[in-house]
């Protein structure tokens, strides 16, 4: 018995929840691109879903592990950008969550015949609803622990992770007088590269790199930083163009936010990577 596959059909099909996908995995991981990129992405996945499909069946189990793997690895390069091997592991992760809690719909669209309406119908409350619980589960956090999802920009760039609102953070840039917020340095190897990053760590033992245009855009110096039972300490800090922390009640944005990277191991914990200065929210 065959039955008739259009591919036309399976390819808009596949763009949609592709898209819806990344979307919600973008939100997990607080990894926010711009909806080209997401577009992108899901153009992506719906070319190579096409390509899987006019490929012979009798493909073994492995081959066919490898090709939707491969599918989701190019997805996530062309929507993310991400480089760094544990970061694309938890993506990957991520990706099969956000596509098994949309399994369900999945399903009902394949084997029910679903009008093209319903079909947007339905992907939109899949959509909207799943977002609804990865920001009250945002919020929750934010109330509960002084921790807040942040948006970092810089020349076109952006990257978002976690801060800590520490009351204790009471430092300040002696150059501007702005508040210093402290960051593991890995988080901006999304906007800076990790080439960058490493310059940056030894730019104490290589003056010479102050005059090169991407570390003189960044305003590098040196600022004394001084925490409980530690000795005081001298830090290097950058500024970048703009931060954003998304609280509960308001969105604020902080022109020129001047960062102190942590190199060493610091009371950063695994849920932030950012220890966000006391004034910034007063």
């Amino acid at each position: 018995m065959y039955g008739k596959i259009y591919i036309d059909v399976v390819f808009v099909t596949n763009l949609l929840m592709d898209y819806i996908i990344l979307r919600l995995t973008g939100m997990l991981l607080r990894c926010r691109a711009g909806w080209r990129r997401y577009l992108a992405g899901a153009v992506t996945g719906a070319v190579f879903s096409c390509v899987i499909l006019c490929l012979p069946q009798d493909l073994s189990t492995f081959a066919e592990i490898f090709l939707h793997g491969a599918c989701a690895f190019l997805m996530l390069r062309v929507t993310f950008r991400i480089k760094k091997g544990s970061l694309l592991a938890k993506s990957l992760i991520m990706l099969y969550l956000t596509a098994f809690l949309t399994g369900g719909f999945w399903e009902a669209v394949t084997e029910s015949g679903i009008t093209i309406p319903a079909f947007f119908i339905f992907a939109f409350a899949t959509y909207m609803g799943i977002g609804a619980l990865v920001c009250a589960a945002d919020s929750a956090r934010s109330m509960r622990k002084n921790i807040y999802p942040i948006t970092l920009f810089y020349q076109g760039k952006k990257q978002s992770a976690y801060g800590f609102y520490d009351t204790g953070n009471l430092l300040d840039d002696p150059v501007s007088g702005a508040p210093v917020s402290i960051v593991k340095p890995e988080l901006l190897e999304t906007m800076l590269s990790s080439d960058l990053i490493d310059r940056l760590k030894h730019l104490n033992e290589n003056p010479g790199e102050l005059k090169s245009t991407e570390i003189v855009g960044l305003k590098p110096h040196y600022l004394s930083c001084c925490t409980i039972g530690q000795a005081e300490k001298m830090m290097l800090a950058v500024t970048l163009e703009d931060l954003c922390i998304h609280t509960p009640a308001e969105e604020v944005r902080i022109s020129k936010p001047v960062l102190a990277l942590a190199f060493e191991p610091s009371a950063l914990g695994k849920e932030y990577k950012v220890l966000l200065n006391s004034r910034l929210l007063h």
